[in-house]
């Protein structure tokens, strides 16, 4: 069993590690730095974007649990709809954030 974990997590790093090889390619990027930091700054935003929009997925479906245990007592309910009032909130706040960064990038043309 012990094997069979050590030979799975050697193939998952070896798989990871392809990506990374990629780049060490010649002909991949035009050599221009600019290009690459634009390339790593996107791939951190499409990942930051992914984790923040399940963040607040994770929030409502709290929220709703919390709602069907609380069976109508006040202070349960109370603190379902904190999970709720801060689930908008992060979907403001994520919605501003992008919506500010795509309008920094058209100006800017990048």
């Amino acid at each position: 069993m012990v094997m069979n974990k050590k030979v799975f997590l050697t193939a998952v790093l070896s798989l990871l590690t392809v990506p990374v090889l990629s780049f060490a390619q010649p002909g991949v990027f035009s050599g221009n730095i600019y290009d690459v930091v634009n390339l790593i700054i996107s791939i951190f935003l499409n990942v930051l974007w992914t984790v923040a929009v399940a963040f607040v997925i994770v929030m409502f479906v709290i929220a709703g649990f919390r709602f069907f245990q609380a069976h109508g007592e006040p202070t349960k309910v109370a603190e379902a709809r904190q999970f709720v009032v801060w689930g908008l909130a992060g979907t403001a706040v994520i919605v501003l954030a992008w919506s500010v960064l795509a309008v920094v990038r058209n100006q800017f043309g990048v």
